[in-house]
């Protein structure tokens, strides 16, 4: 369709900048997120489905053939180590798996002499996307103290749950 305009018809037409100017806000994923424009999942929200459920953990005292029992009983691949509120370690299945192999009696054996780092602690509010880069192949959680003071605790299986939701 053609449009025949007359003499005295008025076109108006709006010209967008390249958007430079606004590289320190609207392109700023920060800053939108402390402003509510972005709907982003946090820390506290993938845990908030989880009700009053406690963090499963373990003493540096506590056996790997116990470790190994809290496993297979809460069906979970990743262990924090505490002593008191703080974590000193961790326990995964895969750090395990070779232990095991190359030391079979190594189920008799403290948690401290086979435990690995800590896992690292976030803001309970830290977006997911950034959970990412703190989970790695020899890291397969990260943890966070919510409002109250109790720990939570988020691994690569919650991740990739919340992300293909």
């Amino acid at each position: 369709m053609v449009k025949t305009y007359l003499k005295d018809d008025v076109v108006v037409l709006i010209f967008h900048d390249h958007g430079s100017r606004y590289v320190g806000k609207v392109y700023n994923d920060q800053w939108m997120l402390e402003r509510g424009f972005l709907d982003v999942k946090t820390f506290k929200d993938l845990v908030s489905g989880r009700g009053t459920q406690r963090l499963i953990n373990l003493k540096k005292t506590d056996t790997v053939a116990e470790a190994i029992e809290l496993m297979k009983k809460y069906d979970i691949e990743n262990i924090p180590v505490m002593d008191n509120e703080t974590s000193v370690g961790a326990i995964s299945a895969g750090g395990l798996f070779n232990k095991i192999l190359n030391n079979p009696d190594i189920k008799t054996q403290s948690v401290e002499s086979v435990m690995e780092n800590p896992y690292p602690e976030v803001a309970f509010e830290t977006p997911v996307e950034r959970l990412s880069s703190f989970i790695t192949k020899e890291n397969g959680a990260v943890l966070s103290k919510d409002e109250s003071g109790s720990i939570h605790i988020v691994t690569k299986y919650d991740i990739i749950q919340s992300l293909t939701k």
